[in-house]
């Protein structure tokens, strides 16, 4: 099933690895873990990575020259399309890879691995090392470590409806494989800072409910009154999700003179078809939609308010 994949990386003395805009810790750690297993399985090769935006947990950003993404095999992880990789000259390698868990019809790549029911694009590049393809190669402590970050991340320490037994099963051997301090990990992954838990708790009394669906809604003036820039911000909308009585809630914070908005879900409230009549999408139960205006947002918040009334699909 990845012997393509395990060809191709034969074939190139040089190998790029990409990941998407705003990159968060699956995007991140995806792209860690890859080219760090790349990197001690096949120490002659060249391998890079790509990309200009930080992540606030681990800041490793390469320079790489046009000329050598051109002559790299270029292999993209943790994104949906070709316009949210973080570095366009990924369209002008040799030949793209793409490694991915999200729900979309954008096949960029000219191989394309796409497991949309994984957790987290770590866990589905986990079971492509651990596959029996890449058995004759070795996965050390720090490209386990890697990954289960990834993982830990993307579902939310396990607790996402994306999460299922395989998910558990392949974080187990991740954990053992690399003899893993799992509290050490997620103490460094989930702990905040005394002023990061400031903002995060002022941040809450902007949350309003109706219903069974939240949201927090941030205009430029009430983000600079919290100290988060839009991007920081969406990346607290699990801070929501811990409220039992809500089914369905959303980040929307003001960029420019639009809105991005961040979406959740619990299980049986599917919410990415919403999304894709909005421009949007992404999984079942976690979802986003990009620069859509004031009107829009309230028009989405009706539809999602209605949803959350309803009885969940089994």
């Amino acid at each position: 099933m990845y012997g393509k994949l395990l060809e191709k990386i034969k074939e190139y003395d040089k190998i790029t690895v990409f990941r998407h805009q705003k990159p968060d810790g699956d995007a991140v750690f995806s792209a860690l873990g890859l080219s760090t297993f790349l990197k001690e399985n096949f120490p002659d090769k060249k391998i890079m990575l790509c990309g200009s935006e930080l992540y606030s947990k681990v800041n490793k950003i390469q320079k790489v020259s046009d000329r050598f993404v051109e002559d790299s095999l270029a292999i993209v992880v943790d994104t949906s399309t070709a316009a949210r990789v973080d570095d366009d000259r990924f369209r002008k390698a040799k030949y793209i890879i793409k490694i991915d868990h999200h729900p979309c019809n954008d096949d960029f790549g000219d191989l394309n691995y796409v497991k949309h029911e994984t957790a987290a694009c770590c866990e589905y590049l986990a079971e492509i090392l651990l596959s029996d393809e890449f058995k004759e190669y070795k996965m050390s402590k720090k490209v386990c470590e890697y990954l289960y970050s990834g993982m830990v991340t993307d579902s939310l320490n396990f607790r996402t409806a994306s999460t299922t037994a395989q998910t558990l099963r392949i974080a187990s051997v991740l954990a053992e494989k690399g003899e893993l301090q799992i509290s050490d990990i997620v103490e460094f992954l989930m702990d905040d800072t005394i002023e990061e838990y400031q903002k995060i708790t002022k941040m809450r009394t902007y949350l309003r409910i109706k219903e069974r669906f939240g949201h927090i809604t941030l205009t430029d003036k009430e983000l600079e009154e919290i100290g988060f820039d839009p991007f920081e911000a969406k990346n607290h909308i699990s801070e929501i999700g811990t409220i039992l009585d809500l089914k369905i809630w959303i980040f929307a914070v003001k960029v420019g003179t639009k809105y991005d908005v961040s979406i959740r879900s619990k299980r049986g409230y599917v919410i990415n078809r919403i999304c894709e009549k909005y421009g949007g999408g992404g999984h079942a139960n976690a979802a986003g939609i990009k620069q859509i205006t004031l009107k829009q947002l309230n028009e989405l918040k009706k539809e999602l308010i209605e949803l959350s009334t309803k009885n969940p699909k089994k």
